[in-house]
């Protein structure tokens, strides 16, 4: 017993006189990311995708995407083309270790039809928003405006994924409203 308080008030000293573990340093690349997601992962705008939390994987695969032009967005085309496969790594590993933010922006009258049409999400994205898989999107709390206008380029070609493709092939623009009003209200903890 005497050898563990000596070694607790060893190691209480030596924090004392190095300094408390630091955390880990931004990302080289994060203020070309922060212009837009935010240092913390919040979009500074209901437009752009909050990445605070996000599963690490995915945003690996996105900025992947992005950099190789498979994802097109003009804005994250011209940002993700000069990102190092390291610089990648340690963004997504930053934004999924910040804290997940609701945006709680949607419209709370379509939360229930939402609902009502969120059967074929579920399967893959969680009945909370929460997706079965780390390379797939967490839903939960994301921008209503961001997860509508995904859903739309998922439906107009702009964007792709296999199975995307046909969810959103007979989903009307009002049911797209509907569903980003119910995934952005959701915090997954529900």
């Amino acid at each position: 017993m005497k050898s563990l308080t000596r070694f607790a008030v060893c190691m209480a000293a030596l924090t004392i006189v190095l300094g408390a573990p630091s955390l880990a340093a931004e990302p080289k690349a994060l203020a070309i990311c922060a212009a837009c997601h935010g240092k913390d992962g919040v979009g500074i705008n209901a437009d752009y995708a909050n990445l605070g939390g996000q599963n690490a994987a995915y945003l690996v695969l996105q900025l992947q995407a992005f950099r190789s032009g498979e994802r097109k967005n003009a804005l994250m085309n011209g940002m993700a083309a000069g990102l190092s496969d390291a610089d990648i790594d340690e963004l997504a590993a930053w934004y999924a270790a910040q804290p997940w933010v609701v945006a709680d922006n949607g419209n709370a009258n379509l939360v229930e039809e939402g609902l009502n049409r969120a059967g074929y999400c579920h399967a893959c994205h969680g009945m909370k928003g929460y997706p079965v898989a780390k390379n797939w999107p967490i839903l939960a709390g994301q921008s209503a405006l961001y997860l509508d206008n995904q859903l739309q380029a998922f439906k107009s070609g702009t964007r792709y994924h296999p199975l995307m493709v046909n969810v959103v092939k007979d989903l009307e623009p009002s049911a797209m409203t509907a569903l980003a009003a119910y995934y952005t209200q959701l915090n997954g903890a529900d």
